[in-house]
């Protein structure tokens, strides 16, 4: 079996200076040693001791991703987050990392788990609903959260502009003549991503004189069968409802399919706006309007903030707000003409 000095033989360096290329210090070592040792070891077949090195530094090279584990669901089956995670992975990997998944149902029981396993910090997603600043003091490891929005004061978080992008879509929905507009997400009992985007919507009216009936505030997951189901709901009794905005992409479609299947038109007769911009959006018929947020850099910051405060012997926390950009589709149009109009109307 190969080892590491059967490397620095290979490369010509010290052993010293593999080491630090295999556990991510490379700011010690030129670009051009790093190539040779990576080269020496795809050659020979090395490969890391992980327990050793772990034992050797008081570190795991792990960066563990909690997330919030639901029962009865596969653990992170939606292509945000698959896209999430995918990102995360790379990066983690390109800093000399490795990155493990964490499902959270108990705060207790995560943070025993992540402080066996003497992760070198967590990547924690909202979902999980833990109070940031115990998470990290309890955990005793660094901590970045993200799509956080309470007790952020001490910790390193990262987000999007939740409100901003939502209050766009509320102004080009109020902008293109809708009055009668639902909302359709998760619940917004605490403070999060759902609420922002609530919010955001209601500002968006209010900037052209429309307003959100709380009756017509839906509470529905972000999930496609939802979305039908709703749309089936919305269908049975209209109450003159011309758009719908979902707090995500899938939730969007699935009110898309439903209302279609309803044999009403979208959007001649029903607009739909989501949020997030997944790719699928781009592919459906039609073309979902939506808001799209970059789920690639709010998931490289999140690990490039946790690698920095890793190597920092006392990290400051660091916070950001990526941008969104509104997406138009083929789902938002005028709102149809008032029955009594279309009952008149010549033939």
């Amino acid at each position: 079996m190969a080892t590491l000095r059967d490397v620095a033989r290979l490369a010509g360096v010290s052993a010293m200076t593999v080491s630090n290329v295999i556990n991510g210090r490379e700011g010690r070592v030129s670009a051009a040693t790093v190539e040779k040792v990576r080269a020496a070891v795809e050659e020979i077949g090395y490969v890391p001791n992980a327990s050793a090195r772990s034992l050797a530094s008081c570190s795991s090279r792990i960066i563990a991703l909690v997330y919030g584990a639901v029962p009865g669901r596969a653990a992170l089956d939606s292509p945000y987050e698959s896209l999430f995670v995918g990102a995360c992975e790379e990066r983690a990997r390109g800093a000399g990392f490795a990155l493990m998944l964490c499902g959270a149902t108990r705060v207790a029981e995560t943070v025993s788990q992540l402080r066996s396993w003497n992760v070198s910090g967590a990547v924690v997603m909202a979902t999980t609903a833990m109070a940031p600043r115990d998470f990290a003091r309890r955990v005793a490891a660094p901590s970045v959260f993200v799509d956080a929005y309470e007790d952020l004061g001490e910790v390193s978080h990262v987000n999007i502009d939740d409100v901003g992008g939502a209050r766009i879509a509320g102004e080009k929905l109020a902008s293109a003549g809708h009055r009668n507009i639902v909302f359709a997400g998760p619940s917004t009992a605490r403070p999060g991503v759902v609420r922002a985007r609530l919010d955001g919507l209601r500002q968006g009216l209010a900037a052209h004189g429309a307003t959100l009936e709380r009756r017509n505030v839906f509470l529905a997951e972000v999930d496609f069968g939802q979305g039908q189901a709703l749309a089936h709901r919305l269908a049975e009794g209209r109450r003159e409802i011309t758009a719908v905005f979902a707090s995500g992409d899938i939730l969007a479609l699935g009110i898309v399919a439903g209302l279609r299947q309803c044999g009403l038109d979208v959007p001649g007769d029903v607009s739909v706006v989501g949020f997030d911009g997944l790719e699928m959006s781009e592919f459906a018929v039609p073309r979902l309007t939506t808001v799209r947020q970059s789920v690639r850099d709010k998931a490289t910051t999140a690990v490039d903030y946790l690698v920095g405060a890793i190597a920092a012997d006392e990290p400051a926390p660091r916070g950001t707000i990526l941008p969104v950009t509104w997406i138009p589709g083929e789902t938002l149009g005028a709102p149809p003409a008032p029955a009594t109009t279309r009952e008149g109307a010549a033939p």
